[in-house]
């Protein structure tokens, strides 16, 4: 069934993140980690955003033009279709989640924050059912905070949590991933899904450009080098400043 999921990700739709840690669970409905000592160690602290430039790319052509491209990346990677659902989700909609809030994790930016000036992603699969997914959103100054703020909480939240995918119970953790600076302000983190023996491995970074904020994912059904993110991650930031 992991298999399955690896596979539709490939094709455009994924469930799944990095490496192994310990389990710490958060109670869903709360702010960050609600609180509660369990989590507060779970994750890094939230990095701040940058005051943003005043200059919003509102344009979703000239946003998808400043996202990386087939010849940028590393190895023999294409680009992908967009999503079946056309909402560009990493996540499977279908596939519910325990807290459902979680099931929220790695759905584009604009999604997860609202009041976007223009929003883009590309998709990108590998060898070995290696993925690569990258989504960008522009936002105001005064957005800027929340938005970046918003999309750090989340994983907090879903420090622990489980999904069912066709009655399959898959297990996720969430966990800290350090990264080098990049951009004006970056976070980053892993997430684990477990099913049935399987592991499949993701590596998320989130980093501030300006008023532009992105989300780059690497998924494959093996550990991940953060060193291939980071990579990533500077080349998205350099072509975003041209």
């Amino acid at each position: 069934m992991m298999r399955g999921t690896v596979l539709r990700r490939a094709s455009g739709a994924a469930a799944a993140f990095a490496l192994g840690c310990g389990v710490v669970a958060c109670s869903p409905g709360y702010d960050e980690c609600g609180g509660e000592e369990s989590c507060v160690e779970s994750l890094s602290p939230p990095v701040t955003a940058a005051p943003g430039t005043g200059a919003v790319i509102g344009d979703p052509t000239l946003l998808s033009a400043g996202l990386l491209a087939a010849a940028d990346l590393p190895g023999e990677f294409g680009v992908l279709p967009p999503r079946e659902d056309g909402t560009g989700s990493a996540v499977p909609s279908e596939s519910p989640t325990d807290p459902p809030d979680c099931a929220r994790l790695l759905t584009p930016i604009a999604e997860q924050w609202p009041g976007s000036a223009a929003a883009a992603s590309v998709h990108f699969a590998g060898p070995g059912f290696a993925t690569i997914d990258i989504d960008a959103a522009g936002y105001a100054d005064a957005a800027l905070p929340s938005a970046f703020g918003a999309l750090q909480a989340l994983p907090r939240r879903c420090r622990a949590y489980s999904g069912d995918e066709a009655g399959v119970r898959i297990d996720y953790l969430t966990d800290t991933l350090e990264q080098p600076s990049a951009g004006d302000a970056n976070a980053a983190f892993t997430l684990t899904a477990t099913s049935e023996g399987l592991t499949i491995t993701s590596q998320v970074a989130l980093v501030q450009v300006g008023n532009t904020l992105v989300q780059l994912v690497v998924t494959a059904p093996e550990s991940v080098d953060p060193g291939v993110l980071a990579d990533l991650t500077a080349a998205q930031v350099r072509k975003l400043r041209g």
